[in-house]
């Protein structure tokens, strides 16, 4: 009726329906009576407000004013755990990279270039976790690096350890690198809107809940697989390092790891290949553990610095110690010149448990089951001059102290960090 249309509705509807309604008639008739008057009614004077207006106007800036200063910081317990660990793990790592720049003759380290590379690496990745406890704000920035790197290194060492071609300690070096970045997750994906380290970032820093739960859920995945793959992959008898030069002399370890669960190893026996006698072998102590040396006549004439070699080693055999189950043991020896006419030495080897087990690794088909441990020969730089076997049992028997203390302390400061995160982690969940 007062002519706005109405959907559904025609105004030819509308108009039929007043003409019959005395009621709605009276009506519209009321309606245009006070429009009209409205519209032909002189104005009044106007009144002027700004005198009212502009106080009112001035208390409600300063009152915003006032809300919106920031409230002096709170201290946040689960904020400074987290930078402090942060702090602790780029520590742990850079002592890593100390380790592999003065380590030696260590069978986990890559020597020459590759190492140094390495090193320099794992040190930029302690500064990484340092400059992120300094300035939480670029937590968020380093996750794709850090998180990559983790990754690779997590499906690596699955596959290394569960093929045993690296031990447990050298795998604790990882974990400073793991923790940092756990802890850079917790402050890069933060809920609250200030990750900058400021005093207003402390006060509304609040504990990643979400995060906490996912990371805690993958890394349950992550070292359940690890643990998996661990335990039913194969465990070979191998010899490390798996190349040498044609011509040098080198040091070889015969890593035994015990693949049964309820029986230890209690002898290894060692062969030595007859078509290819080696001149000069040499066997490093192994504590709790008594080795005999057997010896034969060559084949063919083997000739030394020192003339003919009447005898050669054929076997070496240990025994009286134990390698129990999950664990393994290297049985280091120092052997030379290696031969230059041929591309390989296999060594087989027995590997006897104390519950009676025997298992042979003398297989030297590819692919197969139980493989005898060989070393690939490979040839000798015209450059390079030969290491002398008294050059080669002094670099065995190098000096590895202050890496050792490095190492320890890499794990121990990479545990505090840890326990920190876990400290952390449990008060963010009291205060949510």
């Amino acid at each position: 009726m007062d002519g706005e249309a109405v959907p559904g509705v025609a105004m030819t509807d509308v108009d039929r329906h007043v003409q019959g309604c005395r009621a709605c008639a009276s009506w519209q008739d009321l309606a245009a009576r006070i429009n009209r008057l409205t519209v032909l009614s002189p104005a009044g004077e106007e009144r002027d407000l700004t005198e009212a207006v502009l106080p009112l106007l001035d208390e409600d800036l300063t009152a915003q004013a006032a809300f919106s200063e920031p409230e002096p910081a709170r201290f946040s317990l689960p904020y400074a755990l987290i930078r402090i660990g942060l702090v602790l793990a780029a520590f742990a790592q850079a002592a890593v990279s100390v380790v592999e720049l003065l380590g030696r003759d260590d069978p986990m380290m890559m020597a020459g270039h590759m190492d140094h590379e390495t090193s320099a690496f794992n040190f930029a990745l302690g500064v990484v976790l340092a400059v992120v406890a300094v300035d939480p704000k670029r937590a968020k920035a380093q996750l794709p690096l850090l998180g990559s790197v983790v990754t690779v290194l997590v499906l690596v060492s699955t596959f290394d350890l569960g093929a045993h071609a690296v031990g447990w300690s050298r795998l604790l070096t990882h974990i400073p690198l793991a923790i940092g970045l756990i802890l850079v997750a917790l402050l890069g994906t933060n809920p609250g809107p200030g990750t900058t380290g400021t005093a207003t970032a402390r006060k509304t820093w609040r504990f990643p809940m979400r995060t906490a739960k996912r990371l805690g859920v993958l890394g349950t995945i992550v070292v359940g697989g690890l643990l998996a793959v661990t335990g039913s992959a194969t465990a070979h008898v191998t010899a490390q390092p798996t190349t040498a030069a044609q011509g040098s002399y080198s040091k070889i370890a015969f890593r035994v790891p015990d693949e049964e669960d309820n029986a230890a190893t209690t002898k290894l026996e060692v062969t030595f290949p007859t078509d290819h006698p080696i001149a000069s072998v040499e066997t490093k102590a192994v504590p709790g553990w008594t080795v005999q040396v057997d010896k034969a006549k060559p084949a063919k004439p083997v000739k030394s610095d020192d003339g003919d070699v009447a005898e050669v080693v054929s076997k070496i055999t240990w025994t009286g110690g134990k390698v129990t189950p999950d664990t393994f043991e290297e049985f280091e020896v120092s052997l030379g010149p290696l031969p230059t006419d041929t591309d390989s030495l296999v060594f087989k080897a027995v590997q006897t448990y104390d519950n009676g087990d025997v298992v042979r690794w003398i297989d030297t088909t590819a692919g197969a089951e139980h493989p005898a441990p060989t070393v690939k020969l490979t040839p000798k730089a015209a450059t390079t001059a030969a290491v002398t076997p008294a050059a080669a049992a002094t670099s065995s028997t190098s000096d590895t102290t202050l890496p050792l203390v490095f190492g320890i302390a890499g794990i121990i400061i990479g545990l505090a960090a840890g326990a920190l995160a876990m400290v952390a982690l449990r008060r963010g969940r009291a205060t949510e």
